[in-house]
């Protein structure tokens, strides 16, 4: 079945190719969620990845050797603070961090 978009405002359709579907944009509640100047807590980043454990988080990714280069990176450019001493708050920039998740997914043991 062939599909179609439509934009109202301009004489514009695009064909939708076999095999795909059009998702509304707020279809996964994203909308409105932009990454950019945001910061993550913890839990931000818990639920980013799938409300996997803190303890995983630090395991798998941001004390992983296989990634230190990446988050050594991202500390230097301060995308990722924390202060060292137990209860001091974790801040990580969103945009980086959803980039890296995103290149990285495959290799991530989820």
């Amino acid at each position: 079945m062939t599909q179609y978009i439509e934009v109202p405002t301009k004489p514009l359709k695009i064909e939708i190719p076999e095999g795909m579907k059009v998702v509304s944009m707020d279809a996964h509640g994203y909308e409105g969620q932009s990454l950019l100047g945001r910061t993550w807590t913890k839990a931000d980043m818990r639920e980013w990845c799938g409300n996997k454990s803190w303890d995983w988080i630090l395991e798998n990714i941001i004390s992983n050797p296989k990634y230190s280069l990446q988050m050594g990176a991202m500390e230097r450019k301060n995308q990722i603070v924390h202060k060292g001493v137990k209860g001091s708050p974790w801040r990580i920039k969103a945009r980086p961090m959803a980039e890296f998740l995103d290149e990285y997914w495959e290799e991530l043991p989820w």
